[in-house]
């Protein structure tokens, strides 16, 4: 079972304490999965026309100890052309199969892993065959994440010759006790150094991650991280909670207090707006004209759909939640051998696609009545009442004009939120993690 079943107590933890499980996936996955031809059977009517392409690179030179996601050790560059001649045979597959004329292309994202291990070259061949066969793509953000150990100026001036217009980097922290604490391979010095250079190849938008509530890190500490971001001229900036994995319980001990956590939180959004920035969801803030596409197809509502390329990557689309073969070799061979490599799909059901508005709508905080009630035949504050007017008298939503939105309080307590509004059918399941080939899924 890939969303492992919990007691309730384990799976929610009711306001005023906050719910640190960070709800990414929804619906969750549950009994046998489905074949997966049954993907390609027929085209529904989506919610939304926007569509955004995701392709997962799970390599990695090293593993980091905090990461619990799947992931792969390699070497060098080596795999790029097989791996891409793979992810292009997958999508051709799409392509043989639906219909893209009424589609808006909005985002194609390179994620990992490492993305920037994949070969400028093979990142261009990609990024022609989406747009060629989506033609509607005139404002597509297209995204590589790059590693600061890895990218060089070089490799960043490729992608922006191929069209990539938005970088992101994994900073994390630039202060050397964090990193080397979290055992991480960059440093401050190469940290600023990518960021520069990023700035000056001219990208429409850069964009960081940071994470707070590091073991022993102090709020002065972590809030000299943002102001150097936004000093720098950073578009994007990322706030991360730090959430230690199995492989670091020797640093329990020195993690920093809820109360220190949550005043972390709280006076970086309030440095962030000070500075122009805009929340637009619950981690990321973005200066005007600079939104991550990617971030509003996969949660804001109404939500777009996702098809998602690799190996391991996750994807919502034609109305099934549904994620590739977690292991490289298994996903190419099947592949080319067969067009696509599902390990686990299901079909939403009715529930999962009304509870999916809410839940994953929530993380960017306006929740708007008129499309679900649209798609849907009904209203949210129908459908969702009860759950509407409990979170109302915790003071975590409000009603608008045009339905409900989160208040500044509510926006730490986004995850509790989220899970308010689950299906009974996906209440007291885990959100989807696995640790690498071979492992067991978490």
């Amino acid at each position: 079972m890939i969303n492992e079943l919990v007691t309730e107590r384990e799976w929610h933890h009711l306001y005023p304490e906050v719910d640190q499980e960070y709800v990414w996936e929804y619906p969750l996955f549950r009994g046998e999965s489905e074949p997966g031809k049954n993907l390609f059977e027929s085209q529904d009517t989506p919610l939304s026309n926007d569509l955004g392409l995701y392709i997962h690179v799970p390599f990695c030179l090293y593993r980091c100890p905090m990461c619990g996601f799947y992931m792969e050790i390699v070497k060098d560059r080596s795999f790029s052309k097989r791996y891409t001649d793979a992810l292009i045979k997958e999508f051709m597959t799409y392509k043989a199969h639906f219909d893209f004329s009424t589609k808006k292309l909005k985002s194609v994202y390179f994620g990992g892993g490492t993305a920037s291990l994949l070969e400028a070259e093979d990142v261009g061949r990609i990024v022609t065959l989406i747009k060629d066969t989506i033609t509607n793509n005139e404002t597509v953000e297209i995204t590589v994440e790059n590693h600061p150990n890895i990218a060089t100026k070089k490799y960043l001036e490729d992608l922006k010759k191929i069209g990539v217009n938005r970088v992101s980097f994994g900073i994390q922290s630039f202060d050397d006790a964090d990193l080397r604490l979290l055992k991480l391979k960059q440093r401050e010095e190469q940290n600023v150094k990518i960021l520069q250079t990023a700035l000056e190849v001219g990208f429409d938008t850069v964009a960081a991650d940071l994470i707070y509530s590091i073991p022993n890190q102090t709020i002065d500490v972590f809030l000299s991280n943002v102001n150097k971001l936004i000093s720098m001229g950073v578009s994007t900036i990322s706030l991360y909670s730090m959430g230690l994995s199995e492989r670091q319980e020797d640093l329990y001990d020195l993690m920093p207090s809820q109360e220190v956590e949550h005043q972390m939180f709280s006076e970086s959004m309030q440095l962030l707006l000070e500075n122009g920035y805009v929340q637009v969801a619950q981690p990321d803030f973005c200066l005007p004209n600079h939104i991550n596409y990617d971030t509003e197809i996969t949660w804001k509502a109404p939500q777009g759909e996702q098809i998602s390329l690799g190996a391991g990557a996750w994807s919502y689309y034609n109305n099934f939640l549904y994620c590739n073969t977690h292991n490289s070799k298994k996903y190419m061979e099947d592949v080319f051998n067969n067009g696509y490599s599902i390990q686990y799909i299901q079909k939403a059901t009715l529930d999962d696609q009304m509870s999916r508005y809410m839940v994953l709508g929530a993380r960017c905080f306006d929740i708007p009545d008129e499309p679900f009630k649209n798609y849907f035949g009904a209203s949210i504050f129908d459908i969702y009442g009860q759950e509407i007017r409990l979170l109302e008298s915790q003071g975590l939503i409000e009603r608008t004009k045009t339905g409900i939105s989160v208040t500044m309080n509510g926006r730490y307590y986004v995850d509790n939120i989220s899970k308010t509004f689950y299906s009974p059918a996906n209440r007291c399941r885990l959100q989807p993690y696995c640790y690498g080939v071979g492992d067991e899924w978490r």
